[in-house]
Order: C-alpha cells, then sequence, then structure tokens
C-alpha cells in the first residue's frame, strides 16, 4: 500500500470524465445490468426513481440484475438494493420490476448475470417489448459481450425468431438510444 503525504496548498492532478450513461425519463422501463462496481451509476437511477414515486410520479418498472464473486465479501451496497426490491419499492417484483443477484463463487458452478438474465427470460422480453432500455456497466473484458449474447438468446428463445433476426433487433434499440454500455478494464 502507497500512502501519499500532501502538505496544505499542494496540488494532486485528477481528471474527471463524464460518463456515458445518460439518465432515464421515469416513464421508460428499464433493464440495468451491473456486476461488480458496475452498480454503481445505477444507484442513482434507483434513487432517482424513489424520489419520483415519493412525489406521486408513475414510474416505470426497473429490473436489476446485478452480479458479485461472493455474498459475504463482495455484495455492494446489499441493504440499499435490498430496501428497494421491497413492496411497493423500485425494484419490486409486484410492480414489474426485479432485483436478481448471480454469485460467482459461491457454489461449484460459476453463476454470471447473463445465467440469471436467462432465468428472467420472459420478465426481461415483457420489459423489451414494452420499450425498455439497457443500461449495461462494468468490467470491459466478457461482460458486456456475454449479456448481449444472453439477449439475443431471450430475444429468440421467446419471440421464436432466428438469432440474426434477435441480433438486428437489439442493433435497432442501440441506434434508438435504448441500449447503452459503460464498461471499463
Amino acid at each position: 500500500m502507497v500512502l501519499l503525504v500532501c502538505r496544505a496548498g499542494e496540488l494532486i492532478p485528477a481528471w474527471f470524465r463524464k460518463g456515458s450513461l445518460p439518465p432515464p425519463p421515469p416513464s421508460l422501463p428499464l433493464i440495468l445490468v451491473g456486476p461488480g462496481t458496475g452498480c454503481a451509476p445505477f444507484r442513482g437511477f434507483i434513487e432517482e426513481r424513489a424520489l419520483q414515486r415519493q412525489s406521486g410520479n408513475n414510474i416505470a418498472p426497473v429490473i436489476f440484475f446485478f452480479g458479485c464473486r461472493n455474498k459475504e465479501n463482495d455484495f455492494l451496497y446489499r441493504d440499499f438494493w435490498q430496501s428497494h426490491s421491497q413492496n411497493g419499492k423500485v425494484l419490486c417484483e409486484e410492480q414489474g420490476g426485479g432485483f436478481f443477484v448471480a454469485f460467482s463463487r459461491d457454489q461449484p458452478q460459476k453463476v454470471y448475470v447473463q445465467h440469471k438474465m436467462r432465468e428472467q427470460s420472459v420478465k426481461v422480453w415483457n420489459l423489451l417489448a414494452e420499450g425498455a432500455a439497457v443500461y449495461v456497466a462494468g468490467s470491459a473484458s466478457k461482460m458486456p459481450s456475454d449479456v448481449l449474447s444472453a439477449l439475443e438468446e431471450i430475444v429468440s428463445d421467446v419471440t421464436g425468431e432466428s438469432r440474426d433476426t434477435s441480433m438486428r433487433w437489439l442493433r435497432r434499440l442501440e441506434r434508438e438510444g435504448k441500449y447503452h454500455v459503460e464498461a471499463w478494464s
């Protein structure tokens, strides 16, 4: 571990870049996928929706797929997510949303967010059919392509369309500004 000691008045260089995830309007259904620290931008989305609901606004359903290695070691913001998935809250299933967690190392076979998405394929498709936007944030390694592949499979399986047709449909979401990825390495 390296600690830096700074004196009063000493400047520390820092760079800030604006994120690439545009804030969604409250009427837009959302499918959020945020493994690990990818969940951070979605805290703001959920907090905003909660405030909008408290103000009496109707808000569209939100499904959030979160992933981490171990439930006990790196379930980031556990209490926050669980409180917002209770009855009547932004992520509750009774409101058409949901909160689904994949713990990749808590069992012999790895379970990732794309597995949880496939388990909820009908719910995912129903929101997509209602015009939902998809937001993906997290590691740039394999996760974004694995999530896109899972969505392609879901659309194909639920609609009976070919994988090519499903991929074209998802690419259209991208062109319409309804498929957003913010990934880093």
